[in-house]
């Protein structure tokens, strides 16, 4: 009978060394193929989106308005209700029950809407987006990049937001005009969404493919939410918009976005603005186009070329291989 041989120390420590460069290996695949499902989940979202908004189209014959507010005479800033385009838009997406009973009338933050703007709505959701919080608290517009407003509400997110187009959903021009305040401003921006104002299919003359309706924001830039513009609002400081000590954006950001000053989506801590695209997609963001498709634009495609894409009409020429 032979005597029964264990393994020696080394032998053990052999062994344990390649489970781990085995399980090392492994993990960025496993990484990887979750978040192929994540980016497919979010394309998903957004198509459900874009039918939503093709059958108010046919329902209506024009896109739904970025949001509806009136406009205070003197600051002519919101003065509510502020329901935004997903509202409008809440009962093409199967969404009857809540549509039903939001309350167009009354802003979203009175009493007898509560209800409808705490409703999570899953289509709404980026599964990639792991700082999202379901609903959040939205401030006054005495908040700055150091002091936090005055709480307003409580609202369920979103982190797809509407094209304004090039321009600041905030912008107050002709209004004011002041070195932060240019065109084309809130009440006439280039893209699809913004205040007041909806778009026909024949005013996109830039074609349909070329143009998109809307895009990401994960919430590690800011909160955004599918109710609407929060009257007196600001966007809330958070992630990278907290970090680099930018000062907040308006309440017309927590629904609709712009593409920035000089970069693509994803754009560096310190020139990210809370009223921006950003994902937490490697690479770049989903963005669903007027025709319905959903594409993924890298956040190294050019900055003159991301704009052209948020305008409806800039006369620009493109070919689907720069973006």
């Amino acid at each position: 009978m032979h005597p029964r041989r264990a393994f020696t120390l080394i032998e053990l420590l052999v062994v344990i060394a390649i489970i781990a460069v085995l399980i090392a290996l492994l993990l960025p695949a496993v990484q990887a193929a979750r978040e192929a499902a994540r980016r497919a989940q979010c394309i998903n979202n957004l198509k459900q989106i874009g039918i939503a908004l093709h059958n108010y189209y046919d329902a209506i014959n024009t896109f739904p308005p970025g949001y509806l507010s009136l406009m205070d005479p003197v600051t002519f800033d919101n003065d509510g209700p502020g329901w935004g385009w997903a509202a409008f838009a809440m009962n093409q997406m199967e969404g009857s029950p809540v549509y039903n009973s939001i309350n167009f009338v009354l802003g979203i933050d009175f009493p007898a809407n509560q209800t409808s703007r705490l409703t999570v709505i899953a289509s709404f959701l980026c599964p990639s987006d792991a700082w999202r919080q379901d609903i959040f608290t939205v401030v006054d517009a005495t908040t700055s990049n150091t002091t936090p407003g005055a709480p307003i509400c409580t609202v369920a997110s979103s982190n797809y937001v509407g094209s304004v187009g090039s321009g600041d959903p905030s912008s107050l021009y002709p209004y004011i005009i002041d070195a932060d305040d240019g065109p084309p401003g809130r009440d006439n921006g280039n893209g699809i969404f913004f205040r007041n104002h909806s778009i026909t299919i024949a005013q996109i003359t830039d074609g349909t493919s070329q143009t998109f309706l809307n895009g990401e924001r994960s919430q590690n830039l800011s909160r955004a939410t599918w109710t609407g513009a929060v009257t007196n609002a600001a966007v809330p400081l958070v992630g990278l918009q907290a970090e680099a000590g930018l000062d907040p954006e308006g309440g017309g950001a927590l629904v609709l976005s712009h593409t920035g000053e000089g970069h693509g989506p994803n754009s560096p801590s310190g020139l990210a603005h809370g009223d921006q695209y950003w994902a937490l997609h490697p690479g770049g963001a989903n963005f669903l186009f007027v025709d319905g498709s959903v594409r993924f634009i890298k956040e190294q495609v050019g900055f003159a070329i991301f704009q052209a894409l948020a305008t409806r009409a800039g006369g620009e020429v493109l070919s689907a291989d720069q973006f």
